[in-house]
């Protein structure tokens, strides 16, 4: 079993790319984890799909990995010579987590592939999986302002919430249900500076409190 040393992993459900990566993630430091090389069309549809691996293979790499604290029991990077991914895997051979690696492990990677032998691996592919075109700040904004619009609504707060669509849209909203539904129709656009605009209002408006 070939291994890959000292290196930041981010297991998220999803492809997150590393830049994308949040300080309320989950970071986690490994000290050793398998390295497994595999062709080009393997990473890639290990890196777009969810896949499921033979029992053979999750007994290869069961327990390998070491970090501080807990390890899971079925993790490994995989690689070519353009690219790595690592994943997670359950019991059964479900990939379950997955984490891109940061630009200067996966271009260590690519020098440590040419010592290390390429695996065919026996996998079916799941289930596609897709990127997330908005940046996870974006996504994070809006689930802000639609949490805050829905608490709002509920305790029904209309002073807060005429407060915020007048500062959004500019102009005096026609009746309560209205002016909800509006703001939260709004919400399924791109974020923009009108947007941001209101998230920082409800930011500020708790950071008062």
């Amino acid at each position: 079993m070939n291994y890959y040393y000292d290196v930041l992993l981010n297991f998220l459900d999803g492809n997150v790319q590393f830049y994308e990566w949040d300080s309320l993630d989950n970071l986690e430091y490994y000290k050793r984890i398998p390295l497994v090389g595999v062709d080009s069309k393997t990473l890639n549809d290990f890196i777009n799909n969810d896949v499921k691996v033979e029992k053979e293979f999750l007994e290869l790499i069961e327990n390998k990995a070491k970090k501080k604290g807990e390890c899971p029991s079925y993790v490994a990077i995989f690689a070519d010579r353009n690219g790595s991914i690592a994943l997670e895997f359950d019991k059964d051979g479900n990939s379950i987590s997955r984490s891109f690696l940061e630009v200067g492990d996966d271009l260590n990677i690519v020098e440590v592939l040419y010592t290390v032998d390429i695996i065919k691996l026996d996998y079916e592919v799941i289930k596609k999986v897709d990127y997330n075109r908005s940046l996870r700040d974006e996504n994070k904004i809006k689930l802000i302002i639609r949490t805050e619009l829905e608490t709002l609504e509920k305790n029904k707060e209309y002073t807060k919430l005429k407060y915020l669509y007048m500062e959004w849209f500019n102009k005096q909203p026609s009746d309560n249900e209205n002016m909800y539904k509006v703001m939260n129709e709004k919400l399924s656009n791109e974020i923009g500076i009108k947007e941001k605009r209101i998230y920082d209002l409800i930011k500020l408006s708790y950071n008062k409190v």
